[in-house]
């Protein structure tokens, strides 16, 4: 994979918004260039919510000539073209952003009317607003996808940045998202982590080791769960770095007395472990809702919980608390006369 010390390469980090910001200052549209999987739509689409623009998103892949340039109707005796729904507002005052996914991958007939768009920012009848800023991702055409090379008179049209990913953006990321910490951790240690797998690849190994422990399987159990994605050798890897066990808590228990763990999840919240907080509270979930289908009720000691949840993010506690707050239960000391 290139790396940024490479000339004429740029890394999907804060540096990236920066030239974004440039290129569309100088009301010009911009190409980037680079690997699936490395975050380039993601990106863009983050940078568009950043800037309050508007994001209209176009994956030409799946679209016909007439998907762009507008089905034609008469009127008067005369042609017109009625605009798609898909694009910006011809007359939206609004800044916005139009993304043109799958440039080089679409069929030839859908590539020709993006020259007029890009030309002359417009498609038959329909005009692209003055505040738009038109982008468009594409992958290597040397690197063995099957993509079709830009035509000059096209690809002169952009402004073209070619991208990598970035280490450190992707772990701040990761950790903003609350990804399983432990692989994140490895990630950082692995520095050629996106050498052997794109950040989207880890992404995805993330949740998939975060989705089965939370279902109760084993570190040692995840080999042949991971390993489709992240190939062998890497899964292998990781596993060795992950601890061997995660705290063993029993979810009906954790409900009826929150405070026996309260310290627990204290240690855990400072130690920042959030991946055993987040697989902790979604054991507790699935336990409760698979109470939940067979009507029986659970001893649930509200105020305690409360005081449980309190302590971790909002995106991991609300989801269980709202599961809590509803669901058809009974007096914890009910739970210990059991």
């Amino acid at each position: 994979m290139t790396s940024e010390t490479e000339p004429n390469t740029t890394s999907i980090s804060p540096r990236l918004g920066l030239l974004l910001d440039v290129i569309r200052d100088a009301d010009l549209p911009v190409l980037l260039r680079g690997p699936h999987g490395i975050g380039k739509s993601e990106y863009l689409e983050s940078y568009a919510r950043e800037r309050n623009l508007g994001i209209y998103v176009l994956d030409l892949s799946l679209l016909e000539a007439t998907d762009l340039t507008g089905i034609p109707f008469i009127r008067d005796g005369l042609t017109y073209f009625a605009p798609p729904s898909t694009l910006p507002p011809g007359d939206t005052t609004e800044p916005c952003m139009l993304v043109l996914e799958e440039l080089n991958r679409c069929d030839r007939s859908v590539r020709q009317p993006c020259l007029q768009l890009l030309t002359t920012r417009r498609l038959n009848d329909y005009k692209l607003p003055k505040t738009c800023f038109l982008a468009a991702c594409i992958n290597p055409d040397d690197a063995g996808y099957e993509v079709d090379s830009l035509d000059p008179a096209l690809a002169s049209r952009f402004v073209t940045l070619n991208v990598v990913p970035d280490h450190a953006a992707w772990l701040w990321w990761a950790r903003e998202q609350q990804l399983f910490a432990g692989l994140v951790r490895f990630v950082e240690k692995f520095t050629q982590a996106f050498e052997r797998a794109p950040p989207r690849t880890w992404t995805l190994a993330a949740r998939l080791i975060e989705s089965a422990l939370a279902r109760g399987w084993a570190i040692s159990e995840l080999d042949k769960l991971v390993s489709p994605v992240l190939g062998p050798m890497t899964t292998r890897a990781l596993l060795m770095d992950l601890p061997d066990v995660l705290p063993t808590v029993d979810p009906l228990e954790f409900v009826a007395y929150p405070d026996r763990f309260l310290e627990r999840v204290q240690t855990w919240m400072a130690a920042k472990r959030l991946d055993i907080v987040n697989v902790v509270l979604e054991k507790t979930r699935q336990s409760l809702l698979a109470a939940q289908r067979n009507d029986r009720q659970v001893a649930i000691d509200v105020p305690g919980f409360h005081r449980i949840l309190d302590l971790v993010p909002p995106d991991l506690g609300v989801p269980l608390l709202e599961l809590v707050e509803h669901i058809d239960r009974k007096p914890p000391a009910q739970a210990g006369a059991n």
